[in-house]
């Protein structure tokens, strides 16, 4: 998924869940944001006092790491979908669709940031839960670590008259992309109008209708949203509740483009405030808090001229690292 659906797909949902406008945008923030941190190094917001960072989002060679793919892929973008020591025999660390009967490691996902009593940092753990369970429906079939059950070998998508276009295959793309997650694939998971097939490791074809599973995404975020407030979202059904907005939802999921293009008619649509990975930032620290392309080093050395402004710890950048923090040790207890 992208910003499309993490963000603005989320932020529609929640308001037709009953939420304030702005706790839609601090759910839907959060949501995004975990595709765009990139910090890990700890800040000093105050003097003599360190604040550790959760970064959530890796693009680089270090993900051949396996540290990394288990304290980031694994916890925020490929949430295996049983904990492993209940039946180790019986555990694999391929993603599945998060179950519409909210009985698998999602639903505890959301369960556990339901049950914080804290209600503006419960908005931001749920928008860090749900980027989880949306990626379930784009990323099912592949896992967080590196490994051969990611292979994609042929790749063809679907055009407008109902052939297939062959696209990709594979040969020297083997030796220099890992085999990790849905990296073979490129980005045809994450476009929710596409419907592609590839073939997997076992050279099976699989056929794949991204808009059916981002609209059965569409519908156990709503009733997870609806929780939120009125704890009756087992109950909940957005095609019966808003059967003319779930059409005009699955209309605009349907419709192609770029990632601007379609979250400029999301945003049309629905209102959300314009998105920047900058905003929480700035509004909790001083300093220059541009630093996603820097280098590692850069980066490090950058992160130690950073201080907190005032109200730092209740802001939603802090909010959003604690609630990372908890989602990570939670889903590494399960797999360990």
């Amino acid at each position: 998924m992208q910003l499309d659906y993490h963000y603005h797909v989320i932020y529609h949902l929640a308001e037709l869940a009953g939420l304030k406008a702005s706790e839609a945008g601090t759910i839907a923030y959060a949501s995004q944001y975990v595709d765009d941190s990139t910090e890990s190094e700890p800040v000093e917001p105050f003097p003599d006092q360190q604040f550790d960072t959760v970064r959530t989002a890796h693009y680089n060679l270090g993900a051949f790491d396996w540290n990394i793919q288990k304290k980031i892929y694994m916890p925020f973008h490929f949430l295996p979908p049983r904990i492993r020591w209940n039946n180790p025999k019986a555990f694999s660390y391929v993603t599945r669709p998060a179950s519409p009967k909210m009985n698998d490691l999602s639903a505890k996902l959301v369960e556990t940031a339901l049950a914080e009593s804290n209600f503006r940092f419960r908005l931001v753990r749920m928008g860090v839960a749900l980027h989880t369970v949306a990626d379930t429906f784009a990323h099912f079939g592949f896992s967080g670590r590196r490994h051969r059950e990611n292979t994609v070998g042929k790749i063809w998508v679907q055009n407008d008259q109902g052939g297939w276009d062959y696209k990709y295959f594979h040969t020297i793309g083997d030796v220099f992309l890992p085999r990790i997650g849905h990296v073979e694939a490129y980005s045809y998971p994450d476009l929710p109008y596409e419907t592609w097939r590839y073939t997997n490791v076992h050279r099976r074809k699989k056929t794949r209708k991204n808009l059916e599973h981002s609209l059965d995404g569409v519908r156990l975020i709503y009733r997870f949203l609806r929780m939120i407030n009125d704890g009756n979202g087992k109950t909940a059904d957005l095609e019966t509740d808003y059967p003319t907005e779930y059409r005009k939802i699955a209309f605009l999921l349907e419709k192609p483009g770029s990632i601007g293009e379609r979250s400029s008619r999301w945003a049309k649509h629905a209102g959300a405030p314009s998105y920047s990975r900058l905003t929480w930032r700035s509004e909790a620290l001083q300093g220059d808090v541009q630093w996603d392309d820097m280098s590692e080093g850069r980066r490090k050395y950058q992160m130690e001229t950073i201080k907190g402004k005032s109200g730092f710890d209740a802001s939603n950048w802090a909010y959003f690292h604690r609630a990372a923090h908890l989602q990570r040790s939670q889903v590494l207890a399960w797999l360990n």
